[in-house]
């Protein structure tokens, strides 16, 4: 897979790049000298790789990358969901007769 530049991210006025280097991996490098810092994986729980800069600040670069959308969507397997009773479900003609809240009330009729 070939390097792609994700997006930048700020943290106390230090600009960082995210750059994926596979899918889900991700490599983190400080722009005021070009040096890559470490790097970060999504799967199966975020894992941090720090090299020149404290492991903290390194963690909290990947928590701002994933809540900013810097990160692509790794396709996680779907997890097994248990099935809901038929009685925790409600009645499909009861949502079927209950109206819209944009609908306009109905005109009575005219004489």
């Amino acid at each position: 897979m070939s390097r792609k530049v994700k997006g930048m991210v700020q943290l106390a006025g230090i600009t960082y790049r995210i750059v994926r280097v596979a899918t889900g991996s991700y490599s983190v490098v400080r722009i005021s000298d070009d040096l890559d810092v470490g790097s970060f994986h999504l799967a199966p729980q975020l894992g941090i790789e720090a090299h020149w800069v404290e492991p903290a600040v390194l963690r909290e670069v990947a928590r701002l990358a994933i809540h900013t959308a810097k990160t692509s969507y790794v396709g996680f397997p779907r997890p097994e969901l248990p099935e809901l009773p038929a009685a925790a479900m409600p009645a499909a003609s009861a949502i079927a007769q209950r109206r819209p809240s944009s609908m306009p009330p109905p005109t009575p009729p005219t004489n």
